[in-house]
C-alpha cells in the first residue's frame, strides 16, 4: 500500500532494537517523571515557607531550567562536565570516561527541567486554594509541615493534575532528544534501523505510532487518576 514496505519488521535484530528502545524510553521517562514530581513538591513547599533566600534559590532554579532547552542541558551535562574534570578511568581499558553515563545525564536533565515546570504547577495549585482552608488548618493546630503534606499538597495536586499531565507527556516526548548523546532509546534505534535498511518513511511511521500509543496510555491513566482523586469543588469534582 502506497509503496510502503514493512517486511523488515520480521528481522529479529530490528525487533530486539525496537524492544530495547521502547524499554529504555519508558524507563527514562518514568525516572525523570518521578524525580520531577518530587522536585516540584519540595520546591512548592519551599516557596510556602516564605524564607527570602530559599525562595530566591527556588526562583533561580525555576528560571534557569525552565528557560533553557532540555537538549542543551543534556549536552552540557554529558560533554561539558567531563571537560571540567568530572571523569573516571575505565579499569578495563585504562581510558578516561565521563563520570555520568549518557542515560544518567539525560535522566538528570529531564528531571530538573520537569521539576522546574512542576514547581510552578504545584505553586499555582496551592495559590488557588481558598484561604479559609489554610486558616482552618491553623486553627486546628496543624504544624507548617503537617499542614502542607496533609492538606495543601493533596488539594493542590487535585487542582493541578491537568497541568501535571501536560508536563508528564512533554517529558515522555522529550526523551527522544536523548538520542543525541547516544542514549539507546527509541529514536536512537530508529536511526540505526533506517540507516541500515534505508526505509526512513516506514520506520518513522512506526515510531510515530509507538509514541502515540505510549503517550495515549499516559494521558488515559492521568485522566483516570484525576477522576479517582476528584471531590466536589476541585479537579473534575462537581
Amino acid at each position: 500500500m502506497f509503496g510502503l514496505d514493512f517486511s523488515w519488521l520480521g528481522d529479529p535484530a530490528y525487533q530486539q532494537w525496537l524492544l530495547v528502545g521502547v524499554t529504555n524510553t519508558i524507563e527514562l521517562a518514568a525516572l525523570s517523571s518521578g524525580a520531577a514530581m518530587i522536585i516540584g513538591m519540595l520546591g512548592a513547599l519551599a516557596l510556602t515557607l516564605r524564607i527570602f533566600w530559599l525562595e530566591a534559590l527556588v526562583e533561580l532554579f525555576v528560571e534557569f531550567f525552565r528557560n533553557t532547552p532540555p537538549l542543551l542541558q543534556m549536552l552540557f551535562a554529558y560533554f561539558t562536565l567531563s571537560t571540567l574534570g568530572l571523569k573516571v578511568t575505565d579499569p578495563a581499558t585504562g581510558l578516561s570516561m565521563p563520570l555520568l553515563s549518557a542515560f544518567a545525564c539525560a535522566a538528570i536533565s529531564l528531571s530538573l527541567f520537569g521539576g522546574a515546570l512542576a514547581i510552578e504547577a504545584f505553586r499555582s495549585g496551592i495559590e488557588t486554594m481558598p484561604r479559609a482552608i489554610i486558616e482552618a488548618a491553623r486553627s486546628l493546630g496543624y504544624s507548617r509541615w503537617a499542614r502542607f503534606w496533609r492538606i495543601e499538597a493533596p488539594i493542590a495536586t487535585r487542582i493541578c493534575l491537568p497541568a501535571l499531565t501536560n508536563i508528564l507527556t512533554n517529558l515522555f516526548k522529550t526523551t527522544s532528544q536523548a538520542s543525541v548523546i547516544t542514549v539507546p532509546e527509541l529514536m536512537y534505534y530508529a536511526g540505526q534501523i533506517y540507516n541500515d535498511n534505508l526505509r526512513t518513511l516506514e520506520v518513522m511511521l512506526l515510531i510515530l505510532l509507538i509514541y502515540v500509543c505510549l503517550v495515549s496510555v499516559i494521558t488515559f491513566a492521568m485522566a483516570r487518576l484525576e477522576a479517582w482523586m476528584a471531590f466536589p469543588g476541585y479537579g473534575m469534582g462537581r
